[in-house]
């Protein structure tokens, strides 16, 4: 007879090579007690263990399922290469300074002023004319996530089942959205026999990151992206384009909110292309769903902070933002060329895209077994076991000093990762 022990770990086995995937029911207690021939009572404290665990859940009348992850995304420390914000030090303090004293000046406790719950109009058009975006459905969020909880609860019934994602995916939405259905990416954007197959009448949204994907690199190909817009059309489903990093494209290419506004759900993260402090976004929503969003946001926060829209506003009429990013593409250029060069000493990794943004994903020919990793493995970005040997690595976070050393420690530590020693250098 199987002991208690023995059936969780089995269980859990099964649950990490991707068997039972978050979000779904695992068998039954009669079934498992069935499987492994003992009483129910056996199997009930192998389910107590797994839920202590943190492994599975239980839904009173409806049976036990795998849980989601609830992770919160590393940083802080000097050898990070997990999080994908730009490094403060960056950041034009004297430009900053200068547009703050003069709102102060001008505007005096005006500067504080509550902004209209959809965002401070002035900002709108500042933005619009930034991306070459319309401005009548633009709402000013504090950025993507929050654009991303707003559709959350704009289509929150059933929003587990009604929503597809590309496979990698951001665990953000993964999380937010508690993901079960996913399509495959190609080169060139999503497998569209693997699309049409998951489409059905109770699919209501597609999240995509189209421009520059997270965590891929990869670009949809205009051919992809009308392909998709015939089948929104078709199918009534609306798409959530997440334009992440699109300004480091190399060339610009026409988005879904061009191509079909009115099922086009489109969010722009301003805290990506600053510092992760500015918590500033834009989204444009279809004229259908545009009051409801209104009236979403209302209830969840009234209004983004006014005076950090006031100031996005100045930094981006006066050319400090466009300088912004031209820098920071300069910096970006220089610290992949080093990184892949670390990269390239080790023969059994690859990058599968030449990525134009400051994320390189990584493929390893190897597994990794370190007990501790400074990057963001591909188990965060997918269910699939078809990703467990890929990673993440997020290259802007720390400022110039700390990313000689850290790189360093990287090269070092892939040495020792893949070398048959330790992190200590000892033999494993």
């Amino acid at each position: 007879m199987a002991l208690y022990k023995d059936i969780a770990e089995t269980l859990a086995r099964r649950i990490e090579a991707g068997r039972y995937k978050p979000g779904e029911r695992i068998p039954s207690i009669r079934q498992v007690a069935g499987e492994f021939g003992c009483n129910k009572l056996t199997v009930q404290k192998a389910f107590d263990l797994l839920r202590r665990r943190g492994v599975i859940e239980n839904v009173v009348g409806s049976g036990s399922f795998v849980r989601f992850p609830q992770k919160i995304a590393g940083g802080g420390d000097i050898f990070d290469f997990r999080t994908d914000y730009i490094s403060e030090s960056f950041f034009p303090l004297r430009t900053a300074k200068e547009i703050f004293s003069a709102l102060f000046d001008q505007e005096r406790t005006g500067a504080f002023s509550p902004p209209p719950v959809e965002g401070d109009r002035e900002l709108i058009e500042a933005i619009g004319a930034f991306y070459r975006l319309p401005t009548r459905r633009m709402l000013i969020v504090s950025g993507a996530q929050q654009g991303l909880d707003l559709t959350a609860k704009v289509f929150a019934a059933n929003i587990s089942d009604a929503i597809l994602f590309e496979d990698p995916t951001y665990p953000g939405a993964i999380s937010l959205f508690k993901a079960r259905h996913f399509v495959p990416l190609d080169a060139d954007g999503p497998n569209l026999p693997a699309l049409d197959r998951k489409l059905s009448a109770a699919i209501t949204l597609f999240y995509t990151m189209p421009a520059h994907h997270n965590p891929t690199g990869i670009s949809y190909s205009l051919r992809k992206k009308e392909a998709l817009a015939r089948r929104a059309e078709r199918s009534a489903f609306y798409l959530i384009e997440d334009d992440y990093l699109s300004e480091f494209a190399r060339k610009p290419v026409p988005r879904f909110v061009d191509i079909i506004p009115e099922k086009t759900i489109y969010i722009k993260s301003l805290s990506q292309t600053t510092v992760s402090g500015v918590r500033l976004g834009a989204m444009i929503v279809p004229e259908a769903l545009f009051e409801k969003y209104i009236y979403t946001k209302y209830v969840s926060d009234i209004a983004s902070t006014g005076l950090l829209q006031k100031f996005a506003t100045r930094f981006i009429r006066e050319g400090g933002y466009a300088s912004y990013i031209a820098e920071t593409k300069k910096r970006v250029k220089e610290r992949k060329c080093r990184l892949m060069g670390v990269i390239a000493a080790h023969p059994f990794l690859s990058v599968p895209h030449d990525p134009p943004g400051y994320n390189l994903w990584i493929r390893s020919r190897r597994p990794v077994t370190l007990p501790q990793i400074p990057w963001t493995p591909g188990t965060e970005f997918s269910f699939s076991p078809a990703f467990r040997n890929f990673f993440r690595i997020s290259f802007m976070h720390m400022d110039d000093d700390a990313f000689d050393r850290a790189l360093d420690y990287l090269s070092d530590l892939l040495g020792r990762a893949f070398s048959g020693k330790g992190p200590a250098g000892g033999e494993r």
